[in-house]
This record gives structure tokens, C-alpha cells and sequence, in this order.
């Protein structure tokens, strides 16, 4: 697998995980405001949205383990980041929610982190902390 769709495949995961989050939202704001406890755990098995979301969080999570298979981890983990960036946008597009200046400035310093990390990025396979044994030969020493 290509370094490329190993980044594809964390953007996809990444992109997963921001749907999820807006689904689960979206799902807990049919309860009304301040719902109890009860009904917000309750509605992981009666709320297709919140069901739809945690769904999206498992195949992220999925799809996040193969492209760290073939990605560093001090590459790949803080480029998970980009959640960040991605979930307010969601948010301001699909639910309405304010975004400040402040967290605006905050989004944009997260989203030019991401972007130096990004340009880190040599095309490096990651080193394993175990190395496959070596060969053994059949024949015994004379």
C-alpha cells in the first residue's frame, strides 16, 4: 500500500469521525434540552441518528488502523487534528452553531499545525518495534 492511500485512507477516517460526531449531535438534539442521563444512553439503540453516529466512529476506527499500519504514529495521531477543524465547520453549516472570532483564530492555528505536520512528512514507513525473524535454513552445519 502506497503512502498515498495510506494518507487517503486517514483523511477518510478523519472525515468518518467528524460525520459521526454531527450525527451523534443531531440525534441528541431530538431529546430536547438537558434530556436525563437515561434517554441520552438510551438513545444509542432508539436513535438512528446517534446509532448512525457511533456506526460512522467504528468504521473510522476501522479504516484509522489500516492507515496506521503503514503511517508513523507521530505522524498520523496528530493529524487526527484535523477533527477538530472539520466538526466546527459541520457544525456551523449543518447545526447552526456560532464560531466565534476566538475560536475561529484557534481553528486556524490547529488547521496551520496540521498543515506544518503535513509537510513533515517524507514518505517514511514507520519502524516497527518488531522486525520479522530471520530466514531459518534447513541444512545443519557441517
Amino acid at each position: 500500500m502506497s503512502v498515498l492511500i495510506a494518507l487517503a485512507l486517514l483523511l477518510v477516517a478523519i472525515s468518518l469521525g467528524a460525520t459521526g460526531q454531527i450525527l451523534m449531535k443531531t440525534g441528541l438534539r431530538l431529546l430536547g434540552p438537558r434530556p436525563p442521563a437515561t434517554a441520552v444512553v438510551l438513545s444509542v439503540f432508539r436513535n438512528v441518528f446517534v446509532a448512525g453516529g457511533i456506526g460512522c466512529y467504528a468504521v473510522s476506527s476501522v479504516i484509522y488502523l489500516l492507515a496506521l499500519s503503514r503511517l508513523a504514529l507521530s505522524y498520523a495521531y496528530p493529524m487526527v487534528a484535523l477533527s477538530y477543524v472539520v466538526v466546527a465547520l459541520l457544525a456551523w453549516r449543518f447545526l447552526d452553531e456560532p464560531i466565534p472570532v476566538l475560536r475561529a483564530v484557534g481553528l486556524a492555528v490547529i488547521l496551520l499545525g496540521v498543515v506544518i505536520l503535513a509537510l513533515s512528512h517524507r514518505g517514511e514507513a514507520p519502524r516497527d518495534a518488531v522486525q520479522p525473524p530471520p530466514p531459518v535454513h534447513s541444512e545443519l552445519p557441517k
